[in-house]
């Protein structure tokens, strides 16, 4: 039958998939010559790229044949006598989509560690790590592929009647987390290795080019997506009548799934493509040099592409001591090096595809290495010690936090605070998501709880204790250990950053199987990842903003922070309100349910990139850290110590930590028994709701209420981040006026006025519902200030324990795992929602005793009220403190290094001045840390002479 006689996409389908497949061919046949014929060389990479090449010629030749069959029509224009062959088609593409994938990144994998080796260890164990997990998810989704039917046979034979077949549609959504997850980390993990190379333009613009062509796969596999899911949505999941079942098991597949389908050929394909093009690099320096060298240059490089931007030139070699270290500084380079035409040639495309495979015999290196590399590995030291080099800019390396001034802090601050509105924006959407999710697929009660006791009671019990404080203190660690060789080890503020921003993109990205498959459990493994990666971040972010500054202005920033991060709660609860579940109430379809959980996955996607992107911002963005021994040493400055004995014997910072994060674990948990039970509350008359059954609708107004329940619970968040404002602007000015109540007062009114109104909402029973909004919006607005104040005025004086005290506090949050089952609890036994909410006003109770504590203990007081005045905090800023500096230990290890005494580090002002006039150094520290640096290859004064 003619394709013009009804609709037809196998023309299209395969156009494209067979020019893809064509193109896939030349690139790997000119990948082989390379390597067989001018590299004369095989590696494993070589291998498996051959193995994803056959893979994708039988998935694109499937399609093919499947497309000519009846791929891409309706069910009523496919021949009876196609079926069979089409079904197998199909069958072949589900089963080698997988392993094709698998293979192509293999050999990408494979060709990191080539390239990390000897050289970036952090990179080789990255690409193990990334390796391992290709390969597991690739075979076991290979293996559910192969035996998605019961019997096995079903999934093909068109006379074999199943038991039991997975979708196929629902097989490709499940992986596509995986798949995505991988993409950006291949994408991610040489771009340290290549932002370190000092290369000409031209050869940086090559290198850019080629890599980016990573993002192209990425961008495919989300359009892959896309079609995989209006496929679904437009897919029945009841057998079609009167045509034998098609793959998949729901009618008109050969027509939904057919774009699809062509778009993982696409995605196969071009990854292959990607794959092959690095490793290009001698075929187009043998037919097109042009490319690489610009052949009418001069062979003189100029500053800015001949180094490294930290005094290394681009030959290579090794500097002399009159170098790049004669005096502990980086000096600028001489204004130009003279290379032969053969070295200038090398080029970083060397060092990306074949670094030890040159068999140029005219290399004056006796050991043949590419200039690049060499250029690489000693730049690295550079770059780590003092400065942060990304391609084009060099920046300088920051102070310590602690002796940041007020514009510096401003700048740092503001750059950490987008982490505040990442997690606010998720805190609020995941709020909503739970409760769509469980009206959607049916959930209990407990098990709505569940999703929000897992949250907190898992990933905030776990998060900040196993992996947050370890990361935070993992350079602590490796500073104790004293070890001189081997690369830097990875902690403090930034590296928790990251790794909480990873463990928060798997976490939100792995929402797009749960929202498909509408699973419980996929939905709490969901959750607790999420609460995971955002409880390691916040055991980083909230000490940051409290000691990246003035110490006197620590409540301020905390409050004021976390104030933005509650505006972006609201607004995140706005949107979803508003955009994403418009059309979910309890009379819904359930198809209408199920394709409003399936548009919030879109957000949660932009939320995966967009961690990807901030991993990437903080890997290369220059922020200031502070040692155990800085903080210990900070002490110095309070009016009492900290370790002073107080009750039972144990030191009054210990009192104070361990107050600290009891108030922390019960306020969390009042005010997330407040926003769990805010429906039941506001109508505790009317709302019935069966054990095993679904929850009542969100957006219905129930009767006497004014407006709905979300819109309540928007006013009442935004009263929660209201208060936090103010508190911020006491805080801000409590150091100077003294009729303004310090941040402890702040505290003992605003938990005291916590309990006032959550007695009311227990005992109040007014017959108009919107009289007991007063009281619960009043709640709101209290308990807002509690978080920040608790948090920064629990670190106060915790010395060289900072960062563990920090985690302790975050770990604090994990109070709802317990009391919101509690209250359901003595509702499920007869009680009374506003009986059993007496627990929210005994859990502020409890939290009363740190601020009653800092109010009626003269020392507790004069610890947390202790202000620093301009004196005592220019001498925390501009004080040498060399024997705990982190910059001075540095400049120390760097002076060892090469034979310079560090004891010249120690001396006073006029043997400084010697030895800065006998070495022609400036090493004068008179210079605030917020004026722009002199030279970019000029390390910071402010650490003395080295």
């Amino acid at each position: 039958m003619s394709s013009n006689n009804f609709p037809n996409r196998g023309p299209a389908i395969f156009a494209v998939t067979t020019w893809t497949l064509v193109l896939t061919t030349v690139i790997v046949a000119a990948r082989l010559f390379c390597r067989f014929r001018i590299v004369r060389r095989i590696t494993w990479d070589d291998y498996f790229i051959i193995c994803a090449w056959c893979l994708a010629f039988g998935l694109t030749f499937s399609i093919d044949m499947g497309a000519s069959m009846g791929l891409g029509r309706h069910d009523v224009d496919v021949p009876d006598e196609n079926w069979t062959t089409l079904r197998h088609c199909e069958y072949v593409v589900s089963v080698l989509y997988n392993p094709a994938l698998m293979a192509t990144k293999t050999s990408v994998l494979i060709f990191y560690l080539r390239l990390s080796k000897n050289t970036q260890k952090l990179m080789r164990l990255a690409s193990w790590t990334v390796l391992a997990i290709v390969n597991l998810a690739g075979i076991v989704l290979t293996f559910i592929n192969l035996f998605q039917c019961r019997p096995v046979a079903a999934a093909w034979d068109t006379y074999t009647p199943p038991k039991y077949c997975i979708p196929l549609l629902t097989q490709f959504i499940c992986s596509a987390p995986v798949n995505v997850l991988t993409d950006l980390a291949i994408l991610a993990l040489p771009l340290p290795v290549l932002t370190s190379m000092r290369l000409p333009r031209r050869q940086k613009i090559i290198l850019i080019c080629t890599f980016a062509l990573g993002v192209f796969v990425t961008v495919v596999d989300v359009v892959r997506i896309y079609y995989l899911e209006q496929a679904l949505t437009h897919t029945s999941t009841t057998f079609g009548a009167g045509k034998p079942t098609v793959i998949g098991h729901s009618p008109e597949f050969a027509w939904n799934a057919s774009l699809s389908l062509m778009w993982s050929s696409l995605e196969v394909n071009v990854g292959i493509v990607c794959a092959c093009i690095p490793t290009l690099k001698p075929l187009i320096r043998r037919f097109l040099p042009a490319m690489l060298v610009d052949p009418n240059a001069t062979r003189t490089y100029d500053k800015d592409a001949s180094t490294d931007g930290n005094g290394s030139s681009n030959n290579g070699r090794p500097q002399p001591a009159a170098g790049i270290f004669a005096d502990g500084n980086i000096t600028p380079p001489a204004p130009a090096h003279t290379v032969g035409r053969q070295e200038s040639q090398m080029s970083s495309v060397d060092f990306i595809t074949t670094p030890s495979t040159d068999t140029n015999p005219q290399s004056s290196d006796p050991l043949d290495r590419s200039p690049t590399v060499l250029t690489s590995i000693t730049g690295r030291v550079s770059v780590v010690e003092n400065s942060v080099y990304f391609g084009f800019v060099n920046m300088r390396r920051p102070k310590s936090m602690i002796r940041t001034s007020i514009r510096d802090s401003f700048k740092y601050c503001t750059v950490v605070v987008i982490l505040f509105l990442v997690w606010g924006f998720s805190y609020g959407l995941l709020n909503q998501l739970n409760n769509a999710a469980s009206l959607v697929s049916g959930m209990s009660i407990a098990d709505t709880i569940g999703l929000s006791s897992v949250y907190f009671g898992g990933g905030y019990l776990a998060g900040p204790l196993l992996v947050g404080e370890w990361i935070l203190r993992h350079d602590e660690h490796s500073r104790s250990r004293r070890k001189t060789k081997g690369p830097d080890h990875i902690g403090g503020y930034r590296a928790t950053f990251i790794v909480g921003l990873c463990f928060y993109g798997v976490g939100t990205i792995m929402f797009w199987p749960s929202a498909v498959l509408t699973s419980f459990t996929g939905f709490m493994i969901c959750n607790f990842v999420v609460g995971f990666g955002l409880a390691i971040i916040e055991t980083a972010a909230n000490p940051f903003i409290v000691f990246c500054g003035p110490m006197d202005y620590a409540e301020m920033r905390l409050c004021l922070a976390q104030g933005i991060q509650a505006v972006a709660t609201v607004l995140s609860g706005l949107l979803a309100q508003r955009v994403f579940f418009t059309r979910l109430d309890a009379t819904s379809p359930t198809d209408t349910k199920s394709s409003a959980l399936l548009d919030v996955q879109w957000t949660y996607l932009a939320i995966t990139l967009l961690c990807a992107a901030l991993a990437l911002f903080f890997y290369y963005m220059p922020l200031p850290e502070v040692t155990d021994a800085e903080m210990e040493h900070s002490t110095r400055y309070l009016p009492v110590d900290p370790k002073k004995r107080s009750f039972g014997g144990l030191e009054l910072r210990t009192w104070t930590l361990a107050l600290a994060v009891l108030a922390q674990w019960a306020t969390v948990a009042g005010q997330e028994s407040m926003s769990i039970f805010f429906q039941e509350i506001l109508t505790p008359k009317i709302t019935v709701r069966d054990t095993g059954g679904p929850p009542t609708a969100l957006l219905q107004t129930p009767q006497g209420l004014t407006l709905s329940i979300p819109n309540y619970l928007l006013i009442a968040h935004t009263a929660f981040s209201t208060s936090r404002f103010l508190a911020a602007f006491l805080a801000y000015l409590s150091p100077t006026h003294l009729w303004v109540p310090q941040p402890r007062t702040v505290l003992s009114i605003t938990t005291g006025l916590s309990i006032l109104c959550g007695v009311i909402v227990t005992i109040f029973r007014p017959s108009n519902p919107d009289l007991l909004v007063i009281p619960v919006v009043l709640f709101f607005f209290f308990e807002g200030p509690l978080w920040p104040l608790i948090f920064a005025l629990g670190l106060r004086g915790q010395g060289k324990r900072t960062k563990r005290a920090a985690a302790y506090i975050t770990m604090g949050a994990s109070g709802p795992a317990f009391w919101p089952f509690v209250i359901y609890a003595v509702v499920q036994r007869g009680g009374s929602i506003q009986t059993a909410f007496a627990v929210v006003p005994a859990l502020f109770v409890l939290a009363g005793f740190f601020p009653l504590f800092l109010d009626l203990i003269r020392d507790a007081r004069n610890l947390v009220d202790a202000r620093v005045g301009a004196e005592d905090q220019s001498r925390i800023q501009d004080r040498a403190n060399r024997d705990m500096d982190l910059d001075a230990i540095l400049a120390a290890r760097r002076r060892a290094s090469i034979g310079m005494p560090v004891d010249d580090e120690k001396g006073g002002f006029l043997r400084r001045l010697s030895t800065a006039l006998r070495k022609g150094s400036n090493v004068f520290p008179g210079r605030k840390d917020s004026d722009p640096p002199t030279s970019e290859h000029r390390e910071a004064s402010d650490v003395g002479p080295g």
